[in-house]
């Protein structure tokens, strides 16, 4: 087993769980490292006006949304806004550029203190630039170099070296985070104009595009943009759905168009050579809805009644299920670290926000008018937050993800583990001064020894230490959720990651 200590001075990192696109993560999951809270307690509420709601995005104490002024695309109409995720302060706003024609501005994402947006969009029908700007100060760091036709539904993921990559209607792009330059583009087609995005696994990149009859699900190389393999069909007309990947590497998709002989849930596996069909099982219509996977591999997604549904990863079958829902539009679901499931309608005049058990018992509901695509969004410190429209942004926060250890002021040591989730090594970043002689351990979620990693020394810069994903035999482990605990004498900080494939 390969074990690294490493001293530090000076580093940069960022702490807690970052809801950083849409799904929450680069497989658009929704499965995210916080814990939220199990009442409808509200921290705080109200923001800059919206006629519609946008997907918020986190990133350490900061949360980032657009706010829509117009309809069409008009100069200073949709503002990128940052408020403070503990307080609800906004600490700046900006506008990116505009040029005739172009769309509403929306978020990509955040990613190592930089959000993306653009106004490209609208069907694909809009082309515009890529921006990048500072978390601090909304300043523009970089613009891309080539422009995208990308739309909110269609979303971002992030390479492990915090390349945004794009999907659109007939593109994918793969830019540099450092200075906005094409790394490579591929062509495709999808079988709509909009919400086509990918996910990502490690080095595939997931899309689904048009094919006869039907639809296939398409890997691409996440490092050189080369289309390499695809499923068998999955017969339809259209879907407007984007694909998302389990940490264990089951992909999933809702091919649907509002015909029961040909709306599935499809699930496939990916053996590195060709693309195979798990199950698939019946599925309700939506546009643009993404779903989550549960903290021991289940799925979560939208059943006909429409019921939200808890799904066996391995053969499709029904495991609990909701009351039928009273309305239903599209979901967005996020998954907090111990199990309970926050999922949101989609509904404009009766957008709803929920919270249930793992087992789709309901904790609390709350009224979210025109939520649309406007969360949840899990961030640091268990702070779920939701955006309707009108002055709707509101953050929920309880002693719940506290006491797990989520707290966003912490006096005492500190944990990051990075990249997380992660099919390669992993660093376990420690701070706070307490790590003299350390003890750093990984466990399974039954609480059995996975690998203990070294016994070290360090300054008062805190101590990073590398896991190459291996137990005490040096075999790698599974695909799962994990956790570590670093221990010095009284003290003690315990972090959780995700094993990819």
């Amino acid at each position: 087993m390969k074990v690294l200590l490493i001293l530090l001075a000076v580093t940069t990192i960022s702490f807690g769980g970052d809801w950083s696109n849409s799904g929450g993560n680069s497989g658009r999951n929704g499965l995210s490292s916080e814990v939220g809270p199990l009442n409808s307690n509200l921290l705080w509420s109200g923001g800059r006006t919206s006629l519609i709601a946008w997907q918020p995005v986190t990133e350490g104490t900061r949360v980032f949304m657009i706010r829509q002024l117009g309809w069409a695309g008009t100069p200073d109409d949709s503002p990128v806004v940052c408020m403070d995720i503990d307080t609800g302060e906004e600490l700046w706003a900006v506008d990116i550029p505009y040029e005739t024609g172009d769309w509403t501005t929306w978020i990509a994402g955040v990613n190592d203190g930089l959000v993306f947006v653009s106004r490209s969009g609208n069907g694909a029908s809009v082309s515009a630039k890529l921006y990048a700007l500072s978390s601090d100060d909304g300043t523009v760091v970089w613009e891309s170099t080539t422009e995208i036709t990308a739309g909110p539904y269609d979303g971002v993921v992030f390479a492990a070296d915090g390349d945004p990559i794009v999907a659109s209607f007939q593109n994918i792009w793969r830019f540099d985070s450092e200075d906005g330059s094409v790394v490579w583009e591929s062509s495709r087609t999808a079988s709509v104009s909009g919400t086509c995005g990918g996910c990502l696994y490690g080095d595939a990149f997931y899309v689904v595009d048009v094919a006869v009859d039907g639809h296939v699900l398409v890997r691409y190389d996440a490092e050189t943009g080369v289309e390499m393999y695809q499923s068998q069909l999955m017969p339809g007309f259209t879907a407007q759905c984007t694909p998302m990947v389990s940490p264990d590497g089951t992909i999933y998709f809702n091919r649907s168009q509002n015909n029961p002989v040909t709306d599935f849930f499809y699930a496939f596996e990916d053996d590195g050579t060709s693309i195979t069909e798990k199950w698939h099982i019946p599925t309700v219509n939506a546009a643009g809805p993404e779903f989550g996977i549960g903290i021991d591999g289940s799925v979560f997604f939208v059943i006909p009644g429409p019921r939200l549904a808890r799904i066996n990863s391995a053969d499709g079958s029904i495991i609990d299920q909701t009351d039928v829902l009273p309305d239903y539009s599209k979901s967005r679901i996020a998954v907090s670290s111990d199990g309970t499931v926050f999922f949101s309608n989609g509904e404009f005049a009766t957008g709803r926000l929920y919270a249930f058990t793992e087992d789709l018992s309901l904790l609390w509901e709350v009224s979210v008018t025109n939520i649309n695509i406007g969360g949840p969004a899990l961030g640091q410190g268990g702070t779920l937050v939701v955006c309707g429209n009108g002055t709707i942004v509101r953050a929920y926060r309880d002693d719940n993800g506290i006491d797990a250890g989520n707290d966003p002021y912490p006096s005492g040591p500190i944990m990051a583990v990075t990249p997380n989730p992660s099919s390669g090594p992993v660093m376990i970043y420690l701070s706070g001064g307490m790590f003299t002689e350390a003890l750093v351990t990984v466990f399974d979620l039954s609480g059995r020894t996975i690998a203990i990693l070294q016994e070290g020394t360090s300054t008062v810069g805190g101590a990073m230490f590398q896991w190459d994903g291996c137990d005490q035999s040096g075999a790698d482990v599974p695909a799962g959720a994990y956790l570590v605990k670093a221990v010095s004498g009284s003290s003690t900080v315990e972090g959780m990651m995700v094993r990819l494939r």
